[in-house]
């Protein structure tokens, strides 16, 4: 899955043109992942995910806000070829499986100063629960009591707390988890999750993915969240066994965590808690069913937006 504020940024090497171009598209919230994976294969400076924001009076901060539409941006060097992949990337959306029509913006021009920092601005702090925070680490932010920081810079493994399925992953986690627990975090990707779970009290945390990007930027952000002795990072699946666990979060697709139910009920201890997400409102029903043909109980359904995650118990 997809995480929101999901960020790819890889430089270009171009030495004889310092301009670049910045193509950003609208897109809705559940067209975004597809709609970046567009512009990545023609953007080599990288793709920018800004997802919509909305203000929560109680946390008293902007939230991810799935309902709205999201600005998705790419950036190549401007030359004779950007002519033709503009056009190369408007055929693309046009042909991709969107649920709704994207709208282009104006084209805007960046010199090489400029497109060095451009990305930074859709990347701004998020609260997320009572407690935790989760920021770039350019980014100051003020402490208020009982703040949790995480920091996450946007990255090829994605994860920064901006997508909406994990920002419920992180809201269920702060529920869920209590000092003490040994927790998994399947499909890992940034470690945000991960990070989360030690910075909210837990003893010892698994994550596991078969990106070996994700395994290297959950080692190398556990290790700057001062956080790497409680995190394991592996290479791997659940099928390879492990746990009893007091948590397991996975924010993966509907048709792998229905393939996984049994091994993940098994992997629970007793009166452990699955948190599950990255999915639609279409695979709640299935899941269900999955998680309780292996005795789990299902506790809750959160939504955000198009997005759901479910709750389950041993």
């Amino acid at each position: 899955m997809p995480t929101l504020g999901h960020t790819e940024m890889k430089r270009a090497n171009v030495a004889s043109e310092p301009t670049w171009l910045e193509i950003a598209v609208e897109v809705a919230a559940i067209d975004t992942d597809v709609a970046a994976d567009i512009l990545r294969q023609a953007c080599p400076g990288g793709v920018a995910i800004q997802s919509a924001s909305r203000y929560e009076l109680d946390s008293d901060s902007y939230v991810a806000d799935g309902d709205a539409l999201a600005l998705v941006c790419g950036y190549l060097p401007a030359g004779q070829d950007s002519e033709r992949l503009r056009r190369s990337l408007r055929l693309a959306m046009r042909a991709a499986p969107l649920e709704h029509p994207p709208r282009w913006r104006r084209v805007r021009r960046l010199r090489e100063e400029s497109w060095s920092d451009s990305w930074k601005k859709h990347f701004g702090v998020q609260r997320h629960g009572r407690a935790l925070v989760v920021k770039p680490s350019w980014t100051r932010y003020r402490l208020k009591g009982g703040d949790i920081v995480i920091e996450i810079d946007p990255g090829m493994a994605f994860g920064t707390g901006q997508h909406p399925t994990t920002a419920m992953c992180l809201r269920a986690l702060e529920e869920q988890l209590l000092k003490g627990a040994d927790v998994l975090d399947l499909g890992c990707g940034s470690g945000i999750l991960a990070i989360a779970a030690a910075k909210l009290g837990a003893t010892h945390v698994l994550a596991l993915d078969l990106d070996p990007n994700a395994v290297r930027a959950t080692r190398e952000n556990a290790a700057a969240n001062g956080v790497a002795d409680l995190v394991g990072v592996r290479e791997g699946t659940l099928e390879g066994g492990g746990g009893p666990f007091d948590v397991i979060v996975a924010n993966i697709s509907g048709l792998t965590l229905e393939r996984l139910a049994a091994d993940l009920a098994r992997s629970l201890g007793p009166g452990g808690s699955l948190i599950t997400s990255g999915f639609l409102d279409d695979a709640v029903v299935g899941l269900s069913n999955a998680l309780e043909g292996t005795g789990l109980t299902i506790v809750k359904v959160i939504d955000d937006g198009v997005w759901r995650a479910i709750i389950a118990r041993t």
